[in-house]
């Protein structure tokens, strides 16, 4: 079946403007439509293959930039906090007036970070069997730990029976000089166990909480410091198990460990 004369006609037109682009193709006046398209579309794969390399790089840098560096610093957190639970304070290991631990409060005393949970659950523990546990001191700074010791001093030589050196001596070992207390760490905690019950269950479920008591009875020519049933040391669940089972002061524990 033949075209019909309009059929013809758009024919023609069409053949005549496709010659027409030919030849202005080879003159170099414009480029035919397709070439066009074809170019367009490879300046887009061109653009999209570039700006995903581009992503990838940043995404790579990122990674090595932040995320390795946040696992040494983890790695490095969880080294000094290991430390921190056996760090000893005395006349032989003492800190200097610009040692201040982060610190948190918890129950209107100022604590070490590191012991908060498990001191929160602690004290949670204790008053769901009806006991209260109250602190008496937690952290204590540099200057203050110096005034508790002068007090003290001033107490131990207020009738003057003692040498200087000695009443000295005496007042050490009851609260520690300046620097000498692990109070500084935020690590130590003065409980008021006049209440038997309370005593009672320091003793009994503080080292599941991972704390010890510090300076126990038959213990003094380890720890250098007069023996108190009311002052608890944070050093983690995992020591304090041990310490137990070794019936070991933290100085016994630390070389041991």
């Amino acid at each position: 079946m033949g075209l019909t004369p309009s059929e013809k006609q758009r024919y023609n037109e069409s053949k005549r403007r496709r010659r027409q682009a030919m030849e202005s193709y080879a003159t170099g006046k414009i480029k035919p439509m397709r070439s066009r398209r074809r170019l367009a579309w490879l300046i887009v794969a061109a653009v999209l293959l570039i700006a995903g390399a581009v992503a990838l790089i940043v995404t790579q840098c990122v990674l090595s930039s932040n995320g390795e560096p946040n696992q040494k610093q983890s790695a490095v957190s969880k080294e000094q906090n290991s430390e921190l639970l056996l760090q000893i304070v005395s006349s032989r290991y003492p800190l200097d007036s610009g040692t201040v631990p982060a610190l948190s409060s918890c129950n209107g005393v100022q604590v070490n970070e590191v012991m908060l949970e498990d001191l929160q659950a602690m004290l949670s523990e204790a008053k769901k069997k009806g006991i209260e546990l109250n602190i008496r001191s937690g952290y204590v700074s540099y200057d203050d730990q110096q005034k508790l010791f002068e007090q003290e001093l001033a107490k131990v030589n207020k009738d003057g029976k003692y040498t200087l050196v000695k009443a000295s001596a005496i007042a050490s070992a009851r609260v520690g000089k300046a620097g000498e207390s692990e109070a500084q760490l935020g690590m130590l905690l003065t409980f008021d166990t006049q209440n038997a019950k309370a005593k009672a269950f320091l003793d009994r479920e503080g080292i599941g909480y991972g704390f010890i008591l510090r300076f126990p009875k038959g213990k003094e020519d380890l720890t250098h410091r007069d023996a108190s049933s009311s002052v608890f040391r944070y050093v983690g669940r995992e020591n304090a198990e041990k310490m137990r089972t070794l019936n070991m002061c933290l100085e016994e524990f630390a070389e041991y460990n």
